[in-house]
Parts: structure tokens; sequence; C-alpha cells
């Protein structure tokens, strides 16, 4: 009699070797080359609607400095005071900036590691299924040979 449970690994081993095989193939056919590449742009998308807010806020802080300094030399006194308000505000701005495009960042990768850890848990999911679902028909298969095999001996011997 064999040892169910080493031939219960080996299938594992080959419906994880089946499922390795069916992601890479789907993965290298148009399908799934259309899917990365969709993926790949949309996390493009992402890093440029960051950097264009970094840059939209970069250019409007510098715009503000350059406009204090040309009031500074106009109006000496007052720039000095002005200068200050708008640098504080700038940097404030730029900090709110820098901290939205990090908070969207964190929040996009945390999506993407829930998203990729619930397929994993599927794919496993599936085949932990398919493996018993698999064994059960085995099992009633060697079931089904034993009493084939007991009507024949009896059949034999009578």
């Amino acid at each position: 009699m064999r040892d169910n449970n080493s031939s219960g690994k080996g299938w594992a081993l080959g419906f994880g070797l089946l499922a390795g095989i069916a992601v890479g193939y789907y993965l290298n056919s148009n399908e799934g080359r259309t899917m990365q590449r969709k993926a790949k742009a949309q996390f493009d998308e992402y890093g440029n609607q960051i950097n264009a807010y970094g840059q939209r806020v970069s250019t409007k802080a510098n715009q503000l400095v350059d406009e204090a300094k040309h009031k500074g030399q106009e109006y000496l006194d007052q720039a000095k005071v002005k200068s200050n308000e708008l640098s504080t505000q700038a940097k404030t701005k730029l900090e709110e900036g820098k901290k939205w495009a990090s908070t969207q960042a964190e929040t996009a990768r945390k999506t993407i590691d829930e998203k990729t850890d619930a397929a994993n848990r599927s794919a496993q999911s599936t085949v932990k299924s398919a493996e018993s679902s698999f064994n059960r028909g085995v099992n009633k298969a060697e079931r089904k040979m034993d009493e084939n095999r007991e009507k024949i001996d009896r059949t034999t011997e009578s």
C-alpha cells in the first residue's frame, strides 16, 4: 500500500507546477502582456501626477519668492516682512505637497500589496480545492477498484 501523504505532496507539487505554468502562460499571452502594459501605464501615470504636482508646488513657491524679491527692492521695509510670510507659506505648501505625494504613493503601494495578497490567497485556495477534489476522486477510484477486485475474486472462486 502506498503512503498517501507522500502521494498527496506529489500531486500538490504537480498542481503547483501546473498553476505556475498557467500563470506564466497567461502573463506571456497577448492579454497578459496587455494587462502588464496597462498596469505599467497606470503606475507611470501615478508617478507623472505626483511629479507634476511637485513641479507645480515648486514653481509656485519659486514665483512667490521672486515676487517677494522684486517687492523687496521697491519697498525694502515692507518686503522683508512680506518675504518672510511668503517664504513660510511656500515652505508649508511644499511640505504639504510632499506629504500628499507620499500619502498617495503609500496608498497605491498598499492597494497593490493587498490585491497581490488577495490574488495569492485565492490561487492557493483554488489549488487546495483542486487537490482535495482530485484526492477524493483518487480515493473513490481506489475503492471502486477494490470492490471490482473482490467481485472478480468471488466470481473466480465460484
